[in-house]
């Protein structure tokens, strides 16, 4: 019994030392597996040769799921590394991203001052005969080569479109003009139908047809804003204008208009090439009432040749009269009575 005991005593022994050398070596794997099998079962279980595999799969896989996105982490499988080919797809965001910012940051055309070209435009043409009803006379005076003309025009304008008839010289009594939509038509006693003529053909002097119209700058140019100039001592937008079509009476326009009273001062006139061929000066010096506010309102263009001189053709604009006109008046198959 004795011997027994001593060999019981000893197997007991050399289990222990067996448990404390295993546990010393391998710390982590008995930390791992703690919580899931006992005592008895670490020493006799079945499933130790299971343990290597699994300490190497844990080994191998630990540096890879810390790359790994949180939603592969939440899947039962193991983590599987991501593709090489997926590395330019999470940078791909990055490079959308670029032309974005670019885009939002972009200068635009209208200068820092804020004002919208458009608006700016559309007030200075109400004061040159974009109204719902007007009537007053131009008297045309060309100064060329020592050789003065003249010719006086009783004008009504509706809008954009106008209505005239010649009162003098008595050579050219009679004459009419009509303006519908940029289209115009001459028509003088005599002839059996109004004939079609550009708004660009001259008139007199170095005056054209649709000098004597209304203007129509916000609808009929495109506007490019340049910095800022002073005129005759006022501040003034200055608006490189490009026609939009050919129907107008010039191709290129660059425009002066000033800042307190948003009327038209100046302009230099460009062919379609971009050469400049005239230049013409406005005065403001008659007022008409605008929404219940006093306006200025033309008085007068000069319009000079390229090449200044001094042949000079003035247009003067008298009798402003504001007042509800007729339809009658802008009728083509009238235009003839």
């Amino acid at each position: 019994m004795k011997g027994l005991s001593r060999i019981s005593v000893f197997g007991l022994a050399l289990l222990v030392s067996t448990l404390a050398v295993a546990e010393s070596i391998e710390p982590s794997a008995k930390a791992a597996d703690e919580g899931s099998r006992g005592f008895f079962s670490r020493l006799f279980g079945s499933d130790d040769g299971d343990k290597p595999a699994e300490r190497a799969s844990t080994s191998r896989l630990a540096p890879v799921e810390s790359k790994v996105p949180a939603a592969s982490k939440a899947t039962s499988q193991p983590p599987i590394p991501p593709p090489a080919a997926s590395a330019p797809v999470r940078t791909e965001p990055e490079a959308k991203a670029v032309p974005q910012v670019a885009k939002a940051t972009a200068p635009t055309p209208i200068a820092s001052s804020g004002e919208d070209p458009y608006q700016v435009l559309k007030r200075a043409d109400e004061s040159r005969g974009n109204l719902q009803g007007i009537a007053w006379n131009v008297a045309i005076e060309s100064n060329e080569k020592g050789r003065t003309d003249s010719m006086l025009y009783d004008i009504k304008a509706r809008g954009f479109n106008i209505s005239g008839i010649n009162i003098a010289p008595p050579k050219s009594k009679g004459q009419k003009l009509l303006m519908l939509d940029n289209n115009m038509w001459f028509h003088k006693p005599g002839l059996s139908k109004p004939i079609p003529i550009s708004l660009r053909q001259k008139l007199m002097g170095q005056a054209s047809y649709g000098d004597v119209a209304s203007t129509n700058y916000a609808e009929d140019y495109e506007a490019t804003r340049l910095p800022d100039e002073t005129v005759n001592g006022a501040d003034c937008y200055v608006f490189d204008l490009k026609a939009r079509n050919s129907r107008t009476t010039y191709d290129r326009i660059i425009y002066w208009v000033d800042k307190n009273r948003l009327v038209g001062v100046k302009a230099d006139y460009y062919t379609l090439s971009g050469k400049r061929f005239k230049s013409a000066n406005m005065e403001y010096g008659s007022t008409v009432m605008i929404d219940g506010k006093e306006r200025p309102f033309i008085s007068e263009i000069a319009i000079y040749e390229e090449l200044m001189s001094g042949d000079v053709t003035t247009l003067s604009m008298t009798k402003p009269k504001l007042a509800p006109l007729p339809d009658f008046i802008f009728n083509i198959n009238l235009f003839m009575q």
